[in-house]
């Protein structure tokens, strides 16, 4: 149902989410990654992230399980793959894999398979997940529902340390829709 909002409401979502790239995810990447590096980016939606990203010399991967968005990234004159992060391989190796507020609407069983799946593909995890309690319906942006599984910070660690990861660095982030994670890890070798 999330995806079908999407590829129903692309351009609408495009025009109500902020223009900047998320600074303080990037801030993430740039701190653990030369420049020059591959990122694979899940859930490119708009693209605004992988903009910033190459702007600051990496090579990125722009992906999205929906369709809509990827044409609309692909119309901005850029390369960008349909790519479903529960089923389809991620290829790579990467160094990074960057996810932008794409964990948050996976239940925590579909997180735990796409953990140990970007695990095998890159060393490093850049992403951004809700905080709070529970998982929520909600129209916000789109009008059609989309799910949103929220996290409290103890359950978080420890699905990552399940799944092959170790945090490097968790902060905190406030926008009008609530409380974010930033989050950098470092795959746990076997």
């Amino acid at each position: 149902m999330t995806l079908a909002a999407y590829e129903q409401r692309a351009e609408s979502f495009r025009s109500t989410i902020p223009r900047d790239p998320n600074d303080n995810l990037i801030r993430l990447v740039d701190e653990a990654l030369p420049a020059g590096g591959h990122v694979l980016e899940l859930g490119s939606g708009t693209g605004r992230d992988a903009a910033e990203l190459e702007r600051r010399g990496h090579r990125v991967r722009r992906t999205d399980a929906t369709l809509a968005f990827v044409e609309m990234m692909r119309a901005d004159g850029v390369d960008a793959d349909q790519l479903n992060a529960l089923t389809d391989d991620y290829g790579g190796p990467y160094d990074v894999i960057f996810a932008d507020a794409v964990f948050l609407h996976f239940t925590p069983d579909q997180l735990a398979t796409v953990l140990r799946k970007c695990a095998k593909a890159a060393p490093l995890l850049a992403f951004t997940t809700r905080e709070g309690d529970g998982a929520e319906w909600s129209d916000r942006h789109l009008e059609l529902p989309r799910l949103f599984t929220l996290w409290q910070e103890d359950p978080l660690r420890g699905l990552l340390t399940e799944t092959g990861w170790q945090v490097l660095q968790l902060h905190r982030g406030q926008t009008r829709s609530g409380g974010w994670f930033h989050i950098l890890a470092k795959a746990v070798d076997g």
